[in-house]
């Protein structure tokens, strides 16, 4: 009988614990830990078209492993289950030389998702700069942080190629400034990418346009270069996020088109919060406003306008309520020139 990946990751959960718990004063285990996320959720949609529906969910179940064999030595495992999207599978796994208490330098390499992008937000959803920016690769990454500045580079073989060579000879970088004090945080940064089309979002897209699906056959391919820049400011109970993410090229029209001619798709996220406290209860609200251009190829809004509430009622325990409204492109740009509304109401607990 076959076991559903959900049952399949707690399982293998329990299994983990119990034998770290028998095995606790062994040499062998020393220095690895347990962490994992668990979120349901319930949807109530109306599409572009005025149809409604609704349902629960298990948004996201994931299973964390560290495992600190060494000071300067370190290896993480992730499983992740996103129901409608990602059967149970190994999300990251690397491992790490180096440690910041007494070196700035490390060297992360397996598979992770390589710093292109931010991605912080206070809602429930994905923000749009998310789908269009996040790539997770098997890389070689070397980074520092020293006082609050931190930066890195990485190469890997992706999915996409210039040419009929199967190499690596993707790359990017990043470099940022970050402080946090007791009343004050920020964090600004910018990254770059040799080729956007490498990301989760926009490899989806391009295997529409490609034979069998396969990326790597797409006739005339020339790598279209990333630029992502955030901000990130916190003073007292206000939080403000900004991010923008956008392709530095047009890529091949044949390949992602936009109104005849080659897209180059690009979004933005602009969040604020305030944190306060109800009946003991730490609670933020936050309103956002996202954003993307040359992206209805990639089957995103071009507007989105949102508005989240989040309690912490036990401890690691939230409950979160978002609305959302996507605005469509033109009929003129391909679109349907129509909204959609979203209601989530999510449950999340960290261990």
């Amino acid at each position: 009988m076959k076991m559903k990946p959900i049952a399949v990751a707690i399982s293998l959960s329990g299994l983990v614990s119990t034998q770290i718990a028998k095995a606790e004063d062994t040499q062998l285990l020393k220095g690895v830990s347990i962490n994992g996320l668990l979120q349901v959720e319930a949807r109530f949609n109306q599409d572009y078209a005025g149809n409604d529906s609704s349902d629960f969910v298990v948004d996201e179940f994931g299973l964390g492993i560290e495992a600190k064999v060494h000071k300067f030595a370190k290896a993480q495992i992730a499983f992740v289950y996103e129901e409608g999207a990602t059967d149970l599978e190994i999300d990251e796994a690397f491992l790490t030389l180096g440690n910041s208490a007494e070196s700035p330098v490390y060297l992360a390499v397996g598979q992770l998702y390589v710093p292109f992008g931010n991605f912080e937000s206070h809602m429930v959803s994905d923000p749009l700069t998310l789908e269009i920016g996040e790539a997770r690769e098997k890389a070689a990454q070397l980074g520092f942080e020293t006082r609050g500045l931190y930066g890195s580079v990485y190469v890997f073989n992706g999915m996409t190629q210039d040419g009929a060579e199967d190499k690596i000879d993707h790359y990017g970088a990043n470099i940022g400034f970050a402080q946090e004090t007791e009343r004050l945080n920020y964090d600004v940064g910018i990254s770059y990418i040799s080729d956007l089309a490498d990301s989760d979002g926009l490899t989806g897209a391009l295997e529409a346009a490609a034979p069998a699906g396969d990326v790597t056959q797409l006739a005339n391919y020339d790598y279209v270069n990333g630029l992502s820049a955030h901000l990130l400011f916190k003073i007292g109970p206000i939080s403000l996020i900004g991010e923008y993410v956008t392709a530095l090229d047009e890529f091949n029209a044949s390949h992602l088109a936009f109104n005849g001619k080659g897209a180059e798709p690009k979004a933005w996220n602009a969040e604020a919060g305030y944190t306060f406290n109800i009946m003991g209860k730490e609670t933020t609200l936050a309103l956002g406003y996202q954003g993307t251009d040359e992206a209805v190829a990639i089957g995103l809004p071009e507007a989105r306008i949102l508005a989240g509430l989040s309690v912490g009622i036990y401890d690691n325990t939230t409950f979160s309520l978002e609305y959302a409204r996507d605005e469509d492109y033109d009929v003129s740009d391909s679109g349907t020139g129509k909204d959609a509304d979203r209601v989530t109401l999510q449950l999340a607990l960290e261990f």
